[in-house]
């Protein structure tokens, strides 16, 4: 028992402080929001590490590559398995809805309005900014990677002039894990009082007219967490991949539903991807492109707002139109216009677009996004590194976890 609790110590705390939280929102409901203070200190404190960690990391990682074309490898690998377990995210919920109606007996009011329901659909905005301080924005992380690959590549064609640059990033990387490693000793104490907050303000719609909708989004989004993560770890690197993932996969898992955030939740998550053994080459780039792109929880809850307002406005959801738009659009609402930024409202302009709801869905859309943001965080979060062992084997062979671990030893 001993050796169990040193070893998942932290996980056990983070678990039991989330645990109290739940129970301290459930009870004192709305006024749970008085300590959003002292949460948003740990929240700030961890989004001040995310800009530093991807830049020093990513051009530590590319700027060793003697070889461009296994970058060129690591992006494609990761833009199709992006794609394609998008899809069986959405196939997790499809199936569901069409034996479950996870609208039935609802009735919502459909009288309320939004007061902005404009959105950006500047898809290649998000790729760059328009003055350089901007960059260093937890807004603007598709445009600091991509400023990042670009000044990477640049240092290795400087030759011997930029390895004191790869020197003075590999030194920087080293320092921002131990400022990570302080941060997240307030994460008890920031998770739990998130968590609190969260349960009292949505704790009662669960048990509402969305009820059916939300409890059967929560045993999907469940089981694609238990069986997505294995099979993503098992395809990497087989059963000790599976192994080492979910011995750490807690810490990732706990901050991001405590804290809605892929961006709160980066630095966690890489020093997960680190513990695992996966090459920092992959992990420095999967991990934060992810953090952008790689949404397998979105893409859940768009195919339940879908479904749930087919029910609601008597919509067959049922025939083969509207069930491949439904993947089509939930992946592309989830994927694609989720790195837009300022996007706003998009995806639901985008999903009332091509189904003909009325505009007035537009905020039980936003509330069942709001409701299932937790949960979904995780999803698309804990998802990175698994999608990121996969990358290790194909660009590193089947081997490359023994490699990794016996590197290490020595």
């Amino acid at each position: 028992m001993k050796s169990i609790w040193n070893t998942y110590k932290s996980s056990f705390m983070l678990l039991g402080a989330m645990v109290v939280g739940g129970v301290v929102g459930l009870f004192w409901g709305e006024g749970a929001s008085v300590l959003q203070p002292v949460a948003d200190i740990f929240l700030n404190l961890l989004y001040c590490c995310v800009v530093p960690l991807i830049f020093c990391s990513l051009t530590s990682a590319i700027s060793k590559m003697e070889d461009l074309a296994k970058l060129r490898k690591i992006m494609i690998t990761f833009l199709v398995g992006t794609i394609v377990t998008g899809v069986i995210a959405c196939l997790f919920m499809v199936i569901p809805s069409l034996i479950f109606d996870p609208g039935k007996g609802a009735v919502l009011n459909l009288t309320e309005d939004v007061t902005d329901a404009s959105g950006s659909m500047n898809f290649l905005g998000m790729f760059t900014v328009s003055d350089f301080p901007l960059l260093f924005s937890k807004s603007n992380l598709m445009a600091l990677i991509v400023f990042t690959v670009i000044f990477s590549i640049a240092i290795i064609m400087a030759g011997e002039k930029g390895k004191p640059i790869v020197s003075t990033m590999d030194c920087l990387t080293e320092v921002i894990v131990k400022v990570i490693g302080i941060v997240m000793k307030l994460a008890p104490l920031g998770l739990g009082c998130y968590f609190a907050i969260l349960i009292g303000q949505y704790g009662k719609e669960v048990v509402g007219p969305l009820s059916r909708g939300i409890i059967m989004y929560l045993v999907v989004v469940l089981a694609y967490y238990v069986v997505s993560q294995t099979v993503m770890a098992y395809i990497g690197a087989g059963a000790e991949g599976v192994r080492v993932w979910w011995k750490g996969a807690a810490a990732p898992t706990l901050t991001a539903l405590g804290t809605c955030s892929s961006a709160a939740s980066l630095p966690v998550n890489m020093m997960h991807a680190k513990e695992i053994g996966i090459p920092s080459e992959i992990a420095d780039i999967s991990i934060p492109l992810g953090a952008n792109l790689h949404k397998d929880g979105a893409c859940i809850i768009q195919i339940l707002k879908i479904a749930l307002l087919c029910s609601v406005f008597g919509i067959d959801y049922a025939t083969p139109r509207n069930l491949i738009m439904s993947i089509v659009v939930a992946v592309i609402a989830s994927v694609v216009m989720g790195g837009i930024p300022a996007g706003g409202y998009v995806a639901e302009i985008f999903i009332i677009s091509v189904f003909g709801f009325p505009t007035v869905s537009i905020p039980i859309m936003v509330l069942i996004g709001t409701i299932t943001d937790a949960p979904a965080t995780a999803i698309n979060v804990t998802g990175d590194t698994g999608l990121a062992m996969i990358i290790a084997r194909v660009v590193e062979g089947k081997d490359w976890l023994q490699r990794a671990r016996a590197d290490k030893a020595a």
